[in-house]
């Protein structure tokens, strides 16, 4: 029972394990992104700064950047929320097969209490039974033992008997 839910802590563990890995992946390749993005408007605004209003292009390209950081701390806090969302649910679900694990404990407990009892009455029937039988056994070989010594007694007799006849006393 205990591998069971231990089990499950750790696959729950790897989920949390998993789901924090992804959220990492999604924030790096949203920074990647981002630098991708500034590296591109930085070249942009270097080959268009002798006829472009460099000014406006840097204007724009900082408000670009600030929404791809706006969006990536979106990304990140969305990541974070869901991580702490799977973190409850694996918390939960452990809990859950905990005590499950106890419930099952506890019936295994039980039903081995029963089958101690039972086995104690079974025995104590056993006893009894044998108790019955080697009384029965103990009588019958009491008899027999009566009547072997009635028949040593008239084997005697008949021999004494057949003594005297051929001895004549």
């Amino acid at each position: 029972m205990s591998e069971q839910t231990k089990s499950l802590g750790d696959q729950a563990s790897e989920k949390v394990d998993e789901l924090k890995a992804a959220a990492g992946e999604q924030i790096e390749a949203a920074t990647a992104k981002l630098t991708e993005l500034k590296d591109e408007a930085t070249a942009k605004i270097s080959e268009l700064a002798g006829s472009v209003d460099v000014e406006g292009i840097k204007t724009q390209a900082s408000e670009k950047l600030a929404d791809l950081q706006t969006a990536a701390s979106g990304v990140a806090a969305q990541a974070s929320e869901k991580l702490a969302e799977v973190g409850a649910e694996a918390s939960e679900k452990f809990d859950e097969l905990k005590a499950e694990a106890a419930e099952l404990q506890a019936e295994a407990s039980e039903k081995l209490t029963e089958l101690k009892e039972e086995a104690g009455e079974k025995l104590s029937e056993i006893k009894a039974e044998a108790a019955e039988q080697l009384e029965a056994a103990s009588q019958k070989l009491d008899e027999i033992k009566a009547e072997a010594a009635e028949q040593v007694e008239e084997v005697k007799e008949k021999a004494k008997g057949f003594w005297n006849k051929l001895f004549g006393k």
